[in-house]
């Protein structure tokens, strides 16, 4: 039986609390720094000149966007028809750019600089060479797409600076030879002018206003927001900044969840909560008709939960920080000094009169100064981010008990929804928190469950429980150093999840100080293997896919990501035993290009594969696995392997890449990689595979009907995905970073069937696991728990109630996958359909008895 963690102020009615009053200060509070942060954004955006990432002036370039394309549009077929007389030096320019492209950039730069009375000619020029880069640099990625996403990744990390990225990028494609001809400072003039010209009779958002100025009363012309525009965005900032309060945690429980709209925080000061995030108004009037009291239940469990700041763990922080320690994960409080100037070398030499020794000192130096400089600036956005997080604890510390209101995405995964400081956060976050009530840790398996959560915080995970619980009694004596001085014994900052380690290390030694019947108060999680394959193999009864993702009992946990890592492995020494040839290096220079281009994929294959030997392990699998059930495809394998392992190791030492002099050599090894790890993926869990293909089949022929797909978790939450078209175009701009869609027309009320069998395998995966957890939660309700800690497909209670809720989130599994899932949705579906419509056959089944994950110890463990 589980122990009662239920305090009598967490089940005070919540209306009636003594805390109330401050409660809604609180709120009223949250509203008012929302209010200033708003307001803050808005004048650092004046200022510096970005104001169209600005929801008001995002409003008005959308805005005009349409109308100045079919102005520019307009000018174009004018100008080529020869209607305007001889050919505009502007039309020459845009000949070959597409007009959404030239009037995004357009109004981007007449709308940043929105409330500082810009030059006109000032305005052009910008305009001119940011068209121009665009088609320069597009011109560099046709003609040496490598090299060209190579060097635009080495200057995005580099700095943040355009100027900077731009001159880099200047640099490799001179130096390339590319015959690129400038256009001069006059011909982008002349196309910015025409451009502001064309917004300006297009959309009537400016003006330009000549004024003379100086001694010599000289003319000048300037660009102005015409008077309904200041007027429009003044209205429309003053009506959006109260739309984003900064939501904190609650001093008494949340309000309870009663209906899609009601519920989350108790006064109408801030903006109110809907239980589903999501903007579409009629499916949350749907779903208040619609019964779901575990829905209901498990998140108001959730939120109900109370927790309090963890001033040990706080304390630590806050003092390693302000020594600048910079150990697990902390930010530098302090800049990177910038490097000195070469001392021979004046600021007043000239380049040319420089030797060739100073000059690559010189350019040595500057590639320093801007790695510290955008280091510097990186780290600014780490520190803001620590200081708010601990200024938040510090708030709270004070308080008994805290607790986070919850929401549900369209899935039905929940989420807590403060922000800074959340249960839900990364490590330092989780670290900083725990459970306001206590249950005493009252024999042995309650003292294992404490010590099998501290060694997964070290990566000791992949062993058998006992195996776990023997390592932190032989690093008992470090742990216990580590509780009584973090700072002269750092045991605890090796861990994978430090903060949460140290906390587990003042944990540990309060049990072996006290013994059993010790008031445990850390939470203790319990996380699946690859979820998401879980999940999948119980839908289909996969004994093969069970058995790798631990549904099927074992005396060690099965690791899917090093069964695939060992297929890889084989394969890789297959291939790299296998001769170049004369003959395949010669067909590689062939002048048939088929034959060449065959026989250079051929030597890339072996190349890789020569340096992939003795390099595969479970890391390197890891990530392309997991993510499979969640929508990976083969490029997105080739992104994650080259992101997580290829580019690591050029960094971490060039000189021993083994592919190459550079780090784009390491692409085709990454791709060599992904495929066999997405064939060897295919081998392990073949269920899962035949699984999603149906699922994105089912989902085409709904779409193809104009209809969303909707469908009714095993909790009773009906999920619906409605992805729609849009008319808009989608820009990908070449050097800017910048992905937009401009919205030309109205959104179209089209189903986008595509998006809809792409998503539709993660979304219904994920539905899956928050009923389960949600299953679980009632069912732990019911036996008396009412401490949480969720993430998705991690579950945490205290050490003293783990086994029980253990048991629970198994038997709920067992619950949830007894009825057939795929059946009853293939069924849900063809409901929906019209005139009887059918829908593929499903998969076919397999023999697995889900009655033996009561069995099974590293299910979730």
């Amino acid at each position: 039986m589980p122990h009662t963690d239920a305090s009598p102020a967490a089940f005070a009615r919540p209306e009636v609390h003594p805390d109330m009053p401050r409660q809604l200060a609180l709120e009223e509070r949250m509203r008012s720094l929302g209010v200033e942060r708003f307001w803050e954004n808005v004048r650092a955006a004046e200022a510096e000149g970005r104001q169209t990432e600005t929801n008001s002036v995002r409003r008005v370039l959308n805005a005009g966007a349409g109308k100045m394309v079919s102005a520019i549009e307009s000018f174009m077929e004018a100008a080529f028809t020869g209607a305007a007389g001889r050919l505009h030096a502007a039309a020459d320019c845009l000949a070959s750019v597409e007009p959404e492209l030239a009037a995004f950039l357009t109004l981007r730069v007449v709308l940043d600089n929105l409330s500082s009375r810009p030059r006109l000619q000032t305005l052009a020029y910008e305009v001119g060479i940011l068209i121009e880069d665009e088609m320069r640099f597009r011109f560099m990625k046709e003609g040496t797409p490598g090299l060209y996403h190579w060097t635009r990744r080495k200057v995005v990390e580099a700095s943040d600076n355009p100027k900077y990225r731009r001159r880099v990028m200047l640099h490799y494609q001179r130096k390339l030879g590319q015959p690129w001809e400038d256009w001069g400072r006059d011909k982008r003039i002349t196309l910015g002018v025409k451009l502001i010209e064309l917004m300006i009779g297009a959309t009537g958002l400016v003006a330009r206003e000549s004024v003379s100025v100086g001694a010599r009363a000289m003319q000048g012309e300037f660009i102005v927001p015409v008077a309904e525009t200041a007027d429009w965005v003044r209205k429309e900032n003053e009506r959006c900044e109260a739309l984003l309060p900064v939501y904190l945690p609650t001093i008494i429980p949340p309000r309870p969840w009663t209906s899609p709209t009601e519920g989350g925080y108790w006064s109408g000061r801030v903006r109110r909560l809907h239980l589903i995030k999501t903007g579409n108004r009629a499916y949350l009037e749907e779903l208040a008709e619609i019964p779901m009291p575990t829905v209901y239940q498990a998140v108001n469990a959730m939120q109900d939960t109370a927790w309090a700041i963890n001033t040990r763990v706080l304390d630590v922080m806050e003092k390693l920080y302000a020594v600048g320690s910079g150990i697990a994960g902390l930010p530098s409080p302090r800049n990177e000094p910038e490097p000195e100037r070469p001392h021979d070398v004046p600021e007043t030499m000239a380049w040319e009169d420089m030797s060739e020794d100073q000059q690559a000192r010189m350019r040595a130096w500057k590639r320093e100064v801007a790695r510290v400089k955008g280091q510097n600036k990186r780290v600014v956005g780490k520190r803001i981010a620590l200081s708010k997080l601990t200024q938040t604890a510090r708030e709270f510390a004070g308080e008994e008990a805290i607790y986070f209101p919850y929401q549900l995405d369209f899935r039905g995964r929940a989420y807590a929804v403060p922000l800074y400081l959340n249960p839900q956060g990364d490590d330092r976050s989780r670290g900083l928190l725990f459970f306001a009530n206590t249950v005493p840790i009252a024999d042995a398996q309650g003292a294992g469950w404490l010590a099998v959560h501290g060694a997964g915080l070290w990566g000791v995970d992949k062993k058998s429980m006992e195996e776990r619980i023997d390592w932190v009694y032989a690093n008992q004596s470090a742990i216990l150093a580590s509780a009584e001085d973090p700072f002269a014994n750092r045991f605890w900052a090796d861990a994978e999840k430090p903060w949460q380690a140290l906390a587990f290390c003042f944990e540990w030694k309060g049990f072996c100080e006290e013994g059993y019947d010790y008031e445990s108060a850390l939470p203790v999680q319990m996380d699946g293997t690859c979820n998401g394959l879980q999940n999948f193999s119980a839908m289909l009864r996969d004994p093969i896919g069970g058995k790798a993702v631990n549904l099927v009992p074992g005396n060690a946990p099965n690791d899917i990501y090093q069964q695939v890592a060992d297929i890889v492995s084989q394969q890789v020494l297959k291939d790299a035993a296998d001769e170049i040839s004369p003959e395949l290096r010669a067909k590689a220079d062939s002048l048939d290009e088929k034959e060449a281009k065959v026989a250079r994929a051929e030597i890339d294959r072996l190349e890789s594969a020569r340096g992939w030997v003795g390099l595969i392990n479970r890391k390197v699998t890891k990530r392309p696995v997991m993510t499979l059930p969640y929508g990976a495809k083969l490029f997105g394998f080739t992104e994650q392997i080259y992101e997580d392992t290829v580019k690591p190791m050029f960094e971490a030492n060039p000189s021993a890449f083994p592919w190459g002099a550079k780090e784009a050599d390491g692409w085709p090894a990454a791709s060599y990689m992904a495929r066999l790890t997405w064939d060897a993926v295919g081998q392990v869990v073949v269920a899962a595979r035949h699984a999603m293909d149906w699922l994105q089949g089912a989902a085409t022929v709904v779409a193809k009907q104009g209809l969303p797909v909707r469908w009714t978790t095993p909790a009773g939450l009906v999920a619906q995905q409605d992805y729609r078209q849009f008319s808009g175009k989608r820009l990908e701009l070449t050097f800017q970073e910048v992905r937009l869609r401009l919205q030309v027309r109205a959104e179209k009320e089209d189903i986008d069937t595509r998006r809809m069998a792409s998503a539709i395998a993660p979304n219904f995966v994920h539905s899956l696991d928050a009923a389960h957890m949600q299953g679980t939660v009632v069912r732990c309700l019911e036996a008396g728990i009412r401490s949480y800690s969720l993430i998705h497909d991690s579950y945490g209670t205290h050490a003293g109630n783990a086994a029980v809720m253990a048991h629970l989130l198994r038997e709920e599994f067992i619950a949830m996958y007894t009825p057939n899932v795929l059946q009853r949705l293939k069924s849900e579906l063809e409901e929906q359909l019209p005139d009887g419509g059918k829908l593929p056959p499903l998969p076919p089944m397999g023999d697995l008895d889900l009655s033996v994950i009561r069995e099974s110890r590293f299910f979730f463990a």
